[in-house]
């Protein structure tokens, strides 16, 4: 596999499957479906996206192809939110080197890339509310905190 070819293999994950794609620097691409993940794997620079086996997957995404920045910092920051743990974007904000940038911190996990990867449904508003999850709502958010685990308000 060349660094410009991916490959692409249906994932389950705990919280439901998950087409995800993959370089040998790491993973570059999540989708529902096979075309989104695809399509995601073009627009991250794949000029080729193959059948993959999934046992092949790497664990870690291909950190090359996040961005750098504050933005980067917090996806690094997210990647290493445990299971069943959550934080605040406040928090985030400081893992991330820049303490007061909640807004940033939220903006960067509204924009993130690879989400179940990038666990970005682990950090939450200071207030105790939830906020969004960009990749299925804030009801999505909720199941997947509570499969791990965590208790979460009722909606």
């Amino acid at each position: 596999m060349s660094e410009w070819e991916a490959q692409v293999a249906l994932v389950p994950t705990e919280h439901g499957d998950r087409w995800i794609a993959w370089r040998a620097g790491g993973i570059v691409a999540v989708g529902r479906s096979r075309a989104e993940a695809m399509r995601r794997a073009r627009a991250a620079g794949a000029c080729r996206v193959v059948p993959g086996d999934a046992r092949s997957l790497p664990a870690d995404p291909d950190w090359a192809l996040l961005p750098g920045g504050f933005r980067g910092r917090a996806l690094r920051a997210c990647r290493a939110i445990p299971r069943g743990q959550v934080i605040t974007y406040a928090e985030l904000a400081r893992r991330a080197g820049s303490p007061g940038a909640a807004r940033a911190a939220g903006s960067a996990m509204a924009a993130n890339p690879l989400p179940v990867v990038i666990p970005c449904h682990r950090v939450v508003r200071s207030d105790g509310r939830l906020g969004d999850y960009s990749a299925g709502g804030t009801a999505a958010k909720r199941r997947m905190l509570r499969a791990e685990g965590v208790a979460v308000p009722p909606a």
